[in-house]
């Protein structure tokens, strides 16, 4: 059986067992990442309270996250096109497992600080290789759909931070949050088991039988007989090999353009949800309030999803993340001059609804654009640059609370970062519904 022959047939598998195992332990993974970038949020007034620190040197810890969140991007999806992405992804989450678990033993203010750099370097390491693993494992058909799905868990990680928030911070104190982050080590355990190596990436390595091993192990389906499949569909379409690095003249526009488009939707989504509960609570809402709030705001990601996996594999990807962004930014606009607790939760839950389909549709374009031999670093470098540009979020909202600031100056600035990712992803052609990673981009 020869490469494209793997590839044809692992692309026009039926969904099952192994598909389903894919996304609960991918989904997992993702909303473990979601918890540990949001929790920070509903630590933050605890936080002040216990250590006395101002608005600014708070937003300095939420951007650590986020500045470790950049360097573990690059470093896993690196290490991810180097070493396999199974053996990186159960590091990453061991090492994430391990500073959660120390984080819950700070001693100050400053050691957290610290220690949210390196949970964040576990964390941002995991999600290049879980947006790789599911791009390069879904069927040609279903692709975009799998890779909506799993960003639905970021809802689901967002929500279950918003219900830690409520139910445990405001009770037992921050310390237990943390320990919640430990769960990293039973899914690090699950991923080595259940979990195969990438096809693509052995294939790109040279291990065909090794490859055609793993597709025998996984034991696939078929809606066609097996014998019909005789010429690949990747041998026949394209035979021009793209060539160079992300930045070489066949991926800059596009590596360009990605880098945009994950600054401004960190940009964004940071300075939204780490803040939420301050910035409620800075009005006339009670803390406890506005920690229910931001929980019931946090489901509307779900939806969103819900509703961009329905879409994604009937329409065209650039076209589906356009309206999704446009909508974003309105959304955020109206947010700014919420009045009272019905304004809110209304127009905050349609932010959240919006949030989770551009982020559903970004993801499901973003590393389906370069060839398996750099995937992993291509998505990890647009993840992590992606990250780091949320890390100026908190702290200008910080900054801009600390001087008395309005809600309405705070989203009307946020707003910004949605409205220019239109402009410059509607310059990007992105037709990639429904064909073979190796027809998007041969090499």
């Amino acid at each position: 059986m020869n490469e494209n022959e793997i590839l044809y047939r692992f692309d026009h598998a039926k969904l099952g067992k192994f598909h389903l195992a894919l996304i609960l332990l991918s989904g997992a993974c993702w909303a473990l990442v979601a918890y540990g970038v949001t929790i920070i949020g509903f630590l933050l007034p605890s936080l002040r309270q216990e250590w006395q620190v101002s608005s600014s040197l708070l937003g300095v810890m939420a951007g650590a996250g986020l500045l470790g969140m950049f360097i573990g991007s690059i470093i896993g999806g690196t290490l991810a096109d180097k070493i396999g992405r199974r053996k990186t992804l159960v590091w990453a989450l061991f090492i994430s497992g391990i500073f959660f678990l120390i984080s819950s033993m700070a001693w100050n203010f400053y050691s957290l600080l610290a220690l949210r750099l390196f949970t964040g370097m576990g964390l941002g390491a995991v999600i290049p290789i879980i947006s790789t693993m599911i791009t390069e494992f879904s069927p040609s058909k279903v692709r975009g759909t799998l890779s909506v799905l799993i960003n639905g868990c970021w809802g689901l990680g967002g929500t279950i931070a918003a219900f830690v928030g409520y139910k445990i911070v405001l009770i037992y104190g921050w310390r237990l949050s943390m320990l919640f982050g430990c769960v990293a080590f039973l899914l690090s355990v699950m991923v080595r088991i259940l979990l195969p190596e990438s096809m693509r990436y052995l294939i790109s390595k040279g291990k065909l039988d090794e490859a055609e091993k793993q597709l025998t192990r996984i034991n696939l389906t078929y809606s066609d007989n097996l014998e019909s499949i005789k010429r690949p569909e990747v041998a026949t379409v394209e035979h021009k090999i793209s060539s160079g690095g992300m930045w070489s003249a066949n991926f800059a526009r596009i590596t360009a353009s990605l880098w945009f488009m994950w600054i401004a939707l960190n940009f964004l989504y940071q300075g939204v949800l780490v803040w939420m509960p301050t910035l409620l609570a800075s009005t006339q809402i009670t803390e406890g309030r506005s920690f229910l709030l931001t929980l019931l705001i946090s489901l509307g990601q779900i939806p969103g999803t819900l509703i961009v996996a329905f879409l994604v594999d009937r329409t065209r990807r650039a076209k589906l993340l356009i309206i999704s962004l446009v909508l974003l930014t309105f959304a955020t606009l109206l947010m700014g001059i919420s009045q009272n607790d019905i304004w809110i939760l209304a127009i905050g839950f349609l932010l959240m609804i919006f949030n989770g389909m551009t982020w559903g549709m970004a993801y499901s374009v973003s590393s389906e654009l370069y060839p398996t031999r750099m995937r992993g670093a291509a998505t990890g470098w647009a993840a992590g640059v992606g990250r780091l540009g949320g890390v100026p979020a908190p702290i200008v909202v910080g900054l801009i609370m600390q001087d008395g600031g309005s809600l309405s100056l705070v989203f009307t600035l946020l707003a910004i970062a949605p409205f220019l990712a239109i402009i410059v992803i509607s310059t990007l052609k992105m037709d990639t519904t429904g064909k073979s990673l190796e027809v998007i981009s041969p090499g």
